[in-house]
């Protein structure tokens, strides 16, 4: 048995070392994007996640397949209660696949820089509405899912994090998890082309965007994987093709925001290539040349075409944000010390594009925090905050800088939308990112000094 068991851990050794591991992973969605198969998908995923967490000690090999599930269960978007009859098909292996894997590939528990911030946001979150929420909408699935998702749960996983990257690996964790983060874009990208092909003839009679409901769940996710390109185009330009395409289905997404941030993160991106990448400029200088020329045409004829329906609708949107603001400024004026709690729906009545089994969401993450945190909250994210910027500015000159896109992107569009208010993917990709920036300037600086 123990030699059926050492043979499986080789092969598994063997399928995450594979060039072919990723695009296989990727293909699966597109499939998915493509046939409306996303629960059979799913059933994929998990039972290569089953896999893996039993053969494999990196936790990084279920990395992918985990994301990508998030990313395809998008078609129940409107209503993910519909999964709850087929999900504990699929959660109670997954559980005792990774509890296996939590305790059979145990590592020291290491305490890294990270660990009190995320430990005063897990307990502002705890307090969050204290003498304010009601038990019955505190002790809510929702209110306990985002509670514990976006505090005590990053906490769990930063720890695990933090242990599991202390195995040395013979390949580039920084180039594997890039990679991981912009194949994610990919399939959002099909996601958005795969809705364009069953709806092409609407799109052609409309001639705009399409209504996308989760348009900005998407758009979140394009702006933390475009600026991947910036460490990997140094590898090969080829990858500028997927940032391209990423950015096209971001636009047709029909997101505001991602029109507006989109550009911004496409734009810093393309200077930093630029600066660092000088072995490319020639390149470069034609790309950016046409890229001036094509999009001052689409800023002119096209974006105005595609977009009418989007900016004549989006005024009474703006009146909602704006409304949202101030019921969260008055929240916070109320019960400043810890806000009116997480799980708190009192404000529910103006938010008219709700979607069942989410939070009552501000679409600003400053009103977000004060208002269901209080100064409690303030204090934990502002905390956060610095020590993330701190540590991004400590790597300005390494590839590591590129990550700080990453979290440009998410920040600008949490002042619009949800953003990193939402557990998984969003706040799970920056626990890990910070943690691999952390564990890796840690390896960098170790190599400078023994040079």
């Amino acid at each position: 048995m123990n030699k059926v068991f050492i043979k499986g851990q080789t092969i598994a050794a063997k399928i995450w070392s594979s060039k072919y591991y990723l695009p296989v992973l990727v293909l699966i969605a597109a499939i998915a994007a493509f046939t409306k198969t996303a629960l059979e998908c799913m059933y994929v995923y998990v039972a290569i996640c089953v896999f893996m967490f039993l053969l494999c000690d990196d936790m990084l090999s279920v990395f992918a397949p985990i994301l990508f599930t998030l990313q395809i269960s998008i078609e129940y978007y409107r209503d993910y209660s519909v999964l709850t009859q087929y999900m504990w098909y699929a959660i109670v292996p997954f559980a005792a696949a990774m509890l296996f894997n939590i305790v059979y590939y145990r590592r020291p528990m290491v305490r890294g820089k990270f660990l009190y911030p995320l430990a005063a946001v897990s307990a502002a979150l705890i307090l969050g509405g204290i003498g304010t929420i009601s038990s019955k909408e505190y002790f809510s699935a929702t209110g306990l899912y985002y509670v514990l998702g976006l505090g005590a749960g990053q906490l769990v996983l930063y720890m695990l994090f933090t242990s599991r990257l202390e195995n040395k690996r013979d390949y580039d964790r920084i180039l594997r998890v890039s990679q991981v983060i912009y194949a994610a874009g990919l399939v959002f990208a099909f996601v958005i082309f795969g809705f364009y092909a069953e709806n092409f003839a609407k799109f052609l009679e409309k001639g705009g965007v399409l209504f996308f409901k989760p348009r900005n769940y998407v758009t979140s996710v394009f702006l933390m994987s475009i600026p991947m390109v910036c460490i990997l185009a140094k590898r090969s330009n080829v990858y500028l093709i997927g940032a391209a395409l990423m950015y096209a289905a971001m636009l047709l997404s029909g997101s505001r925001s991602g029109l507006l941030f989109g550009t911004v993160i496409m734009l810093v991106c393309a200077v930093y290539l630029y600066i660092t990448n000088k072995k490319s400029r020639r390149l470069y200088n034609w790309l950016f040349g046409a890229a001036i020329v094509l999009g001052g045409a689409a800023a002119a004829v096209l974006i105005p075409k595609l977009y009418s329906a989007r900016f004549a609708s989006g005024s009474v949107g703006d009146k909602t944000r704006i409304e949202f603001i101030k019921r969260g400024i008055s929240n916070f004026l109320e019960h400043p010390l810890f806000g009116i709690g997480v799980g708190s729906m009192k404000d529910l009545p103006i938010f008219k594009a709700y979607v069942p089994g989410s939070l009552m969401f501000y679409h600003n993450i400053v009103i977000q925090i004060i208002s269901c945190t209080g100064l409690a909250g303030a204090a934990a994210y502002g905390w956060q905050f610095i020590l993330r910027v701190k540590t991004l500015l400590e790597n300005r000159r390494s590839e590591l800088l590129a990550f700080g896109f990453t979290y440009l992107g998410i920040l600008m569009m949490s002042f619009t939308n949800p953003g990193i208010f939402c557990p998984f993917p969003e706040a799970g990709l920056l626990t890990l990112i910070f943690a691999l920036i952390e564990k890796e300037s840690k390896t960098q600086n170790i190599t400078e000094e023994e040079k």
